[in-house]
């Protein structure tokens, strides 16, 4: 059935992920294809032409259908620019700032980001996280659904974010995956990239350092990652696993005291993120004695294009 189809799309900076879906009331989506393509980055002003090259095919076997797109097509380098909403933000108010047009015939909307005034005090900004946000709302049930819950998305910047009430209240983000990566390829603390392996153990001494550190500590702690390694204490092959726990046991650390300025004691968090780099924060939050759940983050996206799409075609959702 033709209006029980929709085309959802992840367009980031490097990549596009577009996902053919069929609605079911009160059901998961069931995804009928899939396409892959460039990033926002790699586009120069043909969007247009790129979505329909991709979705083409669909739209032929399948007639018209809305179109509902995240990330960074929406910014100021992308198709669209769509505004950043403040928070606190509802579901409802995140569908309804969505930017809305057409493109041969197509109806497209594209979600807008989020903006806030973090526990720092200073502005911040996200976009694409938000889907996930509003997936990981549609799932909450029971108490999960009004109680202060803070939602972790590990990532190249991270976001610590607090959703209570059907709101996202604030949230916080650290630089950790951008820096990481700085360090690991463009600095004297890791020497060979290519023969690197990932240590758990070695990975947990990076974050109990961390832990153990004085405010302003953290880039005396980092030079060790080197001098360890010409010493002896720490083999060459796992020194990024040394680094990635000195800088996600300190993110850990910065963000928990942050947000508890927000909320009362942090016992449990949610990740959504990838896999391998969900487990390492939850290795690190829970030496830390903070539970944390990981999802998956293809499901927690797919469920918040179905409320972004429900939200758009209330009888289909009533049906």
């Amino acid at each position: 059935m033709t209006e029980s189809l929709f085309i959802a799309g992840d367009w980031g900076t490097t990549n596009l992920r577009l996902y053919l879906c069929q609605h079911k009331s009160s059901q998961s989506l069931n995804i009928l294809a899939t396409q892959t393509g460039p990033g926002v980055s790699q586009v120069s002003n043909n969007f247009e032409q790129i979505f329909f090259d991709l979705a083409g095919d669909w739209l032929e076997e399948h007639g018209p259908m809305p179109v509902i797109l995240s990330g960074m097509v929406g910014s100021n380098i992308g198709w669209q620019a769509a505004p950043y909403i403040d928070c606190p933000a509802s579901a409802e108010q995140i569908v309804r700032g969505r930017t809305a047009f057409q493109a041969r015939d197509i109806e497209f909307s594209i979600i807008s980001g989020l903006k806030t005034l973090n526990p720092l005090g200073t502005p911040d900004l996200m976009r694409g996280e938000e889907l996930q946000l509003l997936g990981w709302m549609r799932t909450a049930t029971g108490p999960e659904a009004d109680m202060a819950q803070l939602v972790v998305l590990p990532g190249t910047h991270n976001k610590w974010a607090l959703v209570k009430g059907g709101k996202i209240e604030t949230f916080v983000t650290a630089l950790t995956g951008e820096l990481y990566a700085l360090l690991q390829n463009h600095s004297v603390l890791i020497g060979n990239t290519e023969s690197a392996d990932f240590s758990a153990d070695i990975f947990l001494q990076g974050v109990k350092v961390a832990t153990t550190l004085e405010p302003g500590q953290l880039l005396q702690a980092l030079f060790a990652t080197r001098s360890r390694q010409v010493t002896g204490e720490l083999s060459e092959l796992y020194a990024s696993s040394y680094l990635s726990g000195l800088l996600i046991g300190s993110d850990v650390v910065g963000s928990l005291a942050l947000m508890e300025k927000r909320m009362d004691g942090i016992s449990s968090v949610d990740l959504i993120g990838d896999s391998a780099l969900s487990h390492c924060y939850q290795l690190a939050l829970e030496s830390v004695g903070v539970k944390a759940e990981l999802r998956d983050a293809t499901q927690i996206a797919l469920s918040g294009y179905q409320a972004v799409y429900e939200a758009l075609q209330p009888s289909l959702h009533n049906s």
